[in-house]
């Protein structure tokens, strides 16, 4: 290989790799102002406030929503690290809102206002 080759070789590399995180930056801050994106994360932190220490439960059932809401809780985080697309947000903001739903129900078993 002549010097030339090697040196067109190393410049293609160079603005390739200064390139790729340009892109990746550019993809984050279109998702990351994409209303699915936004109201997936509130139903998350909503969700979070109320499982994330748990409440003393004195009903077996109410103390069981809380837990299932919990599961709910870590699931929604986990697909919303993994997110990519409106479906993806759109799926977990879904996950969060049934989490509410059981702690509202837990709620009201334990006749505590939600």
């Amino acid at each position: 290989m002549t010097t030339g080759v090697v040196v067109a070789i190393v410049v293609v590399i160079l603005v390739a790799g200064a390139l790729l995180p340009l892109v990746g930056r550019s993809r984050r801050r279109r998702l990351a102002g994409n209303d699915e994106a936004i109201a997936a994360r509130a139903a998350y932190s909503k969700l979070g406030f109320y499982v994330e220490d748990l409440p003393a439960a004195a009903d077996a059932d109410a103390a069981d929503l809380l837990a299932q809401a919990r599961e709910r809780w870590n699931t929604t985080g986990a697909m919303l690290a993994r997110a990519r697309s409106e479906k993806d947000f759109t799926l977990a903001q879904a996950t969060a809102e049934q989490g509410l739903g059981l702690v509202k129900d837990a709620y009201e078993k334990m006749g505590k206002p939600f």
